[in-house]
């Protein structure tokens, strides 16, 4: 079994669960998301939680991290918005993984959240309020993640640059 193990981050809509199950079938590992991690084994609803408690459903998100973590080594997709709290942030950086921010622009992740109507994203409700919660979290994402991918590139070319940082060599 390999050894790999990243940490995948980024705005909604930059394709963390599109790439992160790509990369992981490639190098032969699992792949985890933490937000269906929280829907199958904490059985929480997240479009409702995060509309109710959003306190709650940060440590929740945080919490889910560290327990993956703890399962055998594979690619993580966390949620866009684990780098929010001060408790997210401590998890990435305590990972001792590397942690792989898949960067895109705004436009490119609205684009792509508008042609996803199967996935609810409460916070992409108004979209004047989801470029200042990029804006924001652009340097949260540069301060907790050692590896910047473009993922306004081809989907292709998003999953051969992990697998250039899982396997340097």
């Amino acid at each position: 079994m390999a050894k790999e193990r990243l940490i995948l981050t980024g705005f909604m809509g930059v394709g963390k669960s599109t790439v992160g199950p790509k990369a992981a079938s490639i190098l032969g590992i699992r792949y985890y998301d933490t937000d269906s991690w929280m829907e199958t084994e904490a059985g929480v609803d997240i479009p409702q939680l995060v509309k109710s408690d959003m306190i709650a459903f940060r440590k929740l998100e945080a919490e889910a991290l560290g327990t993956i973590l703890s399962q055998e080594p594979g690619v993580i997709s966390t949620g866009g918005g684990i780098v929010s709290t001060e408790i997210g942030r401590n998890a990435l950086l305590a990972a001792a993984n590397p942690v792989v921010w898949l960067q895109a622009p705004f436009g490119e992740s609205a684009l792509r959240v508008a042609q996803d109507p199967g996935r609810e994203r409460p916070l992409f409700a108004d979209k004047l309020k989801a470029l200042e919660l990029y804006n924001q979290r652009t340097k949260w994402y540069a301060e907790t993640s050692n590896h910047t991918v473009d993922a306004s590139q081809p989907i292709e070319l998003v999953v051969n640059d992990i697998i250039k940082i899982a396997r340097p060599d």
